[in-house]
């Protein structure tokens, strides 16, 4: 008897089991998601990647997705537009920009991702209004993030525009209140983001000179010796030594020649700060073995500024006090 309470009870048990799969056929992604929380390859997990930010995915039924980060403002809720591309969902296999992640369904309102070894677990939001998710589509049909140009911060305005039809005054008494606090915000989010990029950027120029193969070291190197024994650079120094003014050709012929010698030398600087005329001039000289006194000479400046120029740039891109001395062989490893 007992037998077959237990057969019976272990069908029972495997026709749960088989409703639950049956189950996941009718799951759709389609809607909004955040994100709750991450796992690292080492396995700690961080409840928010961007501090004070969510990270919100919307998904179409069209396989369109739209992701943007969402800050909540006292009241108001800012967004960061970020991308919108097209997905693609069989069984556990999840595919975005011709990238495949292992995906799994937790249950109906929580899935979990993979991508680089990070596992992302995202939960389904029950409130976001179809208003709301249609003002988020166009902010980033409108903006995406581009990786070059300024981080663009919005406010959503579902909410300011039922608390204007509500009381138009303390909407416009809350708008200011808000303008204040997203200056702030804003403002120690971009610090905070231009710190980490800056970081990821240096990383990946030390990693290029680490990795490169001895081979392509070694002719690197022989361009540039060939070049400080050509006639152009022999000609152009014997006018710096002289003390002679540099014309805009001049300028634009030395940018020439370092783009031949070093052709990741300009574009890794201005990734790291958009320099003005002068500071860019100043790398330049660097760049040609050219002594701090000599570019004072050559830029009609006092030698202090040439000084406060390069110490300054240090602090800039490092975002830690430096000597002009510690730019200068900064320099030279572009």
């Amino acid at each position: 008897m007992s037998s077959r309470l237990a057969i019976l009870f272990c069908l029972f048990l495997l026709s749960l089991v088989c409703r639950a799969e049956e189950g996941r056929g009718d799951f759709s992604i389609v809607g909004a998601w955040v994100l709750e929380s991450e796992i690292a390859p080492d396995g700690k997990e961080t409840k928010s990647v961007y501090t004070g930010y969510t990270r919100c995915k919307i998904y179409d039924a069209d396989s369109t997705y739209y992701t943007v980060q969402l800050h909540a403002v006292g009241d108001e809720m800012m967004i960061i537009a970020h991308e919108m591309g097209r997905y693609r969902l069989d069984d556990s296999i999840y595919m975005e920009r011709d990238r495949v992640m292992p995906f799994r369904i937790i249950n109906d309102s929580t899935i979990m991702m993979e991508y680089d070894g990070y596992k992302e677990t995202m939960v389904r939001s029950a409130t976001m209004t179809e208003e709301r998710k249609e003002e988020i589509r166009e902010l980033v049909r409108k903006h995406p993030d581009d990786g070059d140009a300024p981080v663009k911060h919005f406010v959503l305005s579902t909410t300011e525009r039922e608390l204007k039809a509500e009381n138009r005054f303390f909407s416009y008494i809350l708008i200011i209140m808000c303008a204040f606090a997203i200056v702030g915000v804003v403002y120690v989010i971009r610090l905070r983001r231009h710190k980490r990029e800056m970081e990821r950027k240096l990383a990946e120029i030390e990693e290029t000179n680490r990795l490169r193969p001895e081979p392509v070291a070694n002719a690197m190197k022989n361009v540039e010796t060939d070049f400080f024994q050509s006639d152009y650079y022999r000609m152009i120094r014997s006018r710096i030594d002289a003390g002679e003014n540099i014309k805009m050709n001049d300028w634009k012929e030395m940018e020439r020649q370092l783009r031949i010698v070093y052709p990741n030398f300009a574009s890794s600087l201005f990734s790291l700060h958009n320099m003005s005329q002068t500071e860019w001039q100043v790398c330049m000289l660097l760049k040609f073995r050219v002594k701090p006194a000599d570019i004072a000479l050559v830029l009609k400046k006092d030698k202090s500024s040439i000084s406060s120029i390069r110490s300054r740039l240090y602090r800039k891109v490092f975002d830690k006090p430096g000597t002009g001395k510690d730019w200068d062989e900064f320099v030279l490893t572009l």
